[in-house]
């Protein structure tokens, strides 16, 4: 769980970090209204806050139960979202970055709720 805790830090850290600061190098400032460039930059504040949240937690998981859900779910919210995106919302040739979001999000959902049971029957994770 100490390692499934940390990598998801680093997933939301690495979102954080492309939502701040990489967005004007991978899209022209044209592709987006000022409103929308202001939640972006919202959701990046937050990426990194649950990154801190996240990596906090990996030091005891057992005590940080919570974080532990919540890291759940928001693995599981952005699988749903990235599985709404490829289905619906995106056009054939934009789906790449979306897939590969999905196959981590969806690899650490899994390892997450595999983990979970063992956590709470109260087995201190190596």
């Amino acid at each position: 769980m100490r390692v499934l805790l940390r990598i998801t830090a680093a997933a939301a850290f690495g979102w954080a970090i492309l939502l701040l600061a990489c967005k004007h190098v991978l899209l022209s400032d044209d592709a987006f209204s000022p409103i929308a460039q202001g939640l972006g930059n919202a959701l990046g504040i937050a990426n990194v806050v649950l990154a801190y949240l996240f990596w906090y937690a990996s030091r005891d998981p057992l005590a940080n139960r919570g974080t532990v859900y919540g890291a759940i779910m928001w693995t599981a919210f952005k699988t749903a979202n990235d599985l709404f995106d490829l289905l619906v919302l995106l056009p054939p040739n934009h789906v790449l970055p979306s897939l590969g979001d999905l196959a981590v999000s969806l690899t650490l959902l899994v390892g997450l709720l595999e983990a979970l049971p063992r956590l709470l029957a109260g087995q201190r994770p190596v």
